[in-house]
């Protein structure tokens, strides 16, 4: 079981998420932290048991859909892939491949039975996979044309706040990784800076380029931990409206 996990702030301080009561809070970060590297538990009753919880906030968590579940009593966190970005060399595939199979993502990384593409994890558990690198772009391109990236590089991307020069961002993130940044910290810095915009109402143009930010001369590292100090803030657009774009 890993020992570490994240969560974004998109979810866990969503009104959504904060009118629920405490204990279906805590049972929330108790399965996460217990989730294996898909996002999957199988035991959701027994955790429940054991932190103290009680059926009805499972109920909970299942009726807001912050839990998506399984005829089998399996459960897999709903957000997994907004709060989890996994480097390919530690990742490890779930055993509930059957359910797995049932889930599509959405295009906020958000998992769903109903709505979006069928999961295609076949980097991550090193597949070959119908993908060629053209040198003479900035970016990786499927045989049939269409771009693609890794799923690290995907969840940085969908965090940043200026989408511009993808390929050019791919590059410079492939150097961090390479410098020996984890994804993790790099993901943990494009949120930072997203929630500094937002803050400071920043204008689109005044948003630096995903390629600079990333960039030698740009202190990216002093966002890695900057959310976590300093006085504490909600940013606007955390509401229950905004909330209902990820579910």
């Amino acid at each position: 079981m890993a020992q570490k996990r994240m969560f974004t702030m998109k979810i866990v301080d969503s009104d959504a998420f904060l009118d629920m009561p405490l204990s279906a809070q805590c049972l929330y970060f108790h399965l996460n932290m217990r989730a294996d590297d898909d996002g999957f538990i199988g035991n959701p009753k027994r955790i429940m048991r054991t932190v103290g919880c009680h059926e009805d906030d499972l109920k909970i968590l299942i009726l807001k859909r912050f839990v998506l579940t399984f005829e089998d009593g399996v459960i897999v966190i709903k957000h997994w892939r907004m709060h989890n970005c996994i480097s390919q060399n530690r990742y490890h595939e779930t055993q509930y491949i059957d359910e797995k199979s049932k889930l599509l993502l959405k295009d906020n990384n958000a998992y769903s039975l109903t709505e979006g593409k069928p999961l295609d994890d076949r980097r991550r558990n090193n597949e070959p996979a119908a993908i060629t690198v053209e040198e003479d772009k900035d970016e990786l391109t499927m045989s049939g044309g269409r771009n693609c990236y890794p799923t690290d590089f995907e969840a940085f991307w969908s965090e940043y706040p200026r989408k511009a020069d993808k390929g050019q961002a791919y590059k410079k993130y492939q150097a961090r990784l390479k410098a020996g940044f984890s994804p993790e910290e790099l993901l943990s810095a494009a949120r930072n800076y997203r929630d500094e915009c937002e803050i400071n109402r920043t204008e689109q143009k005044f948003i630096k380029h995903a390629k600079t930010f990333l960039g030698d001369a740009t202190p990216f590292v002093d966002y890695i931990r900057k959310g976590n100090e300093g006085p504490a803030g909600r940013a606007e657009g955390t509401g229950e409206a905004d909330f209902n774009r990820y579910l």
